[in-house]
This record gives structure tokens, sequence and C-alpha cells, in this order.
């Protein structure tokens, strides 16, 4: 048998790298989806039992209140204290389940009437301490009665995650949060005026991983909230802006479809 040609040579080689390299991205794949499955029982497994703690906490804590002068105030100062670790724990657990679902396609969202004033109300009442902590007044300017048909918890997670941001980066000013609505959309705002954001940083705040304050103004966190956030909105089929200057706080607003039937609708 005559030796093979350099051009045949060639092409075998050609083949035999795109066959490794294949053989690479489906390992690569499988590496992939393994590590989501582990994110994904990790987070769930790590954050269910701590919300029946949570739970006794709560009650403990408002016993504790009630009993006004017969608590020692050490006993009720530390019982918040540990509801507020507790809750921050539990917030960490739900964003690591959050990436999980969202990197291996498995973010469904599922649609019900949700009373949006109450939801949002809700959701400041809970994180008051939080602003008191960072010196934070809470300016509401809520509709009443806004309904739409939307995923109540993905609502709630872009909500927080929205909040916990001007409480870190308000610096002690006031934030304001609004809500309003038309006959397709409805929409909510909040307003900090701290620390602000430059146009340049305005473009990869929403990428994972991205912070962009400098190392003084950092907190703890992942640095996936306003990711998750902008996926959720996405998969409300809505629209999250910001607009910012350094020095001058900024606005995230948020804009979402109040039936899915009216999606395109709203969008145009």
């Amino acid at each position: 048998m005559a030796d093979k040609s350099a051009e045949e040579v060639l092409v075998q080689g050609l083949r035999d790298e795109l066959a490794r390299q294949a053989r690479h991205m489906a390992d690569l794949q499988l590496a992939v989806k393994a590590r989501d499955e582990f994110l994904a029982i990790a987070a769930h497994e790590l954050r269910n039992p701590m919300t029946p703690i949570l739970g006794q906490i709560d009650i403990l804590l408002t016993t504790a209140r009630r009993a006004g002068s017969f608590c020692p105030q050490p006993i009720a100062a530390g019982l918040e204290r540990l509801e507020q670790l507790i809750d921050s724990y539990i917030q960490r657990a739900t964003a690591l389940l959050d990436i999980s679902r969202i990197t291996s396609g498995k973010l469904h969202v599922h649609y019900r009437p949700v009373e949006l004033s109450e939801l949002i109300l809700n959701c400041v009442r809970k994180h008051l301490p939080t602003f008191e902590r960072a010196g934070c007044s809470v300016v509401q300017h809520l509709q009443s009665g806004v309904t739409a048909h939307l995923d109540a918890l993905a609502v709630e997670q872009i909500v927080d995650n929205l909040l916990s941001n001007a409480a870190k980066y308000g610096a002690g000013a006031p934030v304001e949060i609004a809500l309003s609505c038309n006959e397709t959309t409805a929409q909510f705002s909040i307003r900090d005026h701290g620390i602000g954001i430059s146009a340049g940083d305005q473009a990869r705040i929403f990428d994972r991983f991205e912070r962009v304050v400098s190392a003084r103004n950092q907190s703890g966190g992942f640095g996936i909230g306003l990711w998750i956030s902008r996926q959720l909105v996405e998969a409300l089929h809505g629209d999250i802006i910001v607009d910012s200057r350094p020095g001058e706080g900024s606005t995230f607003e948020v804009i979402l479809p109040r039936r899915p039937d009216k999606m395109s609708e709203a969008m145009e």
C-alpha cells in the first residue's frame, strides 16, 4: 500500500483533533450539568431547614417584644440580630438556587393573580430593619389596587434584590419606592440618593459577578443580585432600566405586562 500523501495525513490529523475536541466538549457539558445539579441540591438542602428556624425565632422575638420590660433588652436585641443573620443566609441560599435554575434552563414562571401593591408593601416592611441600620428613611408612592398575572415569587425576589441594593449603596439618604400601572403594564421603581453608577459601569451591572463600586463601598454578597433580577424580569417578558449618575443616586425601574396574553402588546 502506498504511503499516505501529506494532504491525507493533514486531513486525518484534523479529523482526530475535531474528534478530540468533541469528546472534550462532551466532558465539559457533563461537568457543568453535574455542577448545576449539585448547586440546586445543595442550595435546597441548605435553605429549607432554616425556614422553620426563622419562624421560631420570629415567634420568640414577638413574645419578647410583648413582654416589654420583663424581657431583658440584650435578649430581644440578640434575637433581632439572629433573625437578620438567618434571613441573610436564606437569601444567599435562594440566590444559589436561582443561579442553578437559570444556568440549567430550568427557570419556569408560574402565573397567577398578584396584588402588586400588597406584595411590594410586604417587601418594604421586611427590609425596614435593614434600612434603619443603614440610616435610610423610606418614602412610598404606591398606587393601591394594582393587580397583574405574574409569578409572585419572581417579583418578590426582584423587589428584594433592588431594595437590598438601595440600602447598601444609598449612603444613609432617603429611598423612594413607587408603583403605578396603565391598562397593559405595571411599573415600579426604587430610587436611592447614594453613590450612583457611572455611565460606563451601567453597561455591565447586570452581568454575573459584577460589582461596580469601590472596595470601600462593597458589602457582602455574590455580586449576582442584579443579574438574577434581570433574568427574572426577562422571564416575565418585562424590562428593567437603570438611570444613575455618580454622587446623585440610582433609579431602577421595572416594567411588567399585567397579563400573559398582553405581553407582545405591552412590549411594543
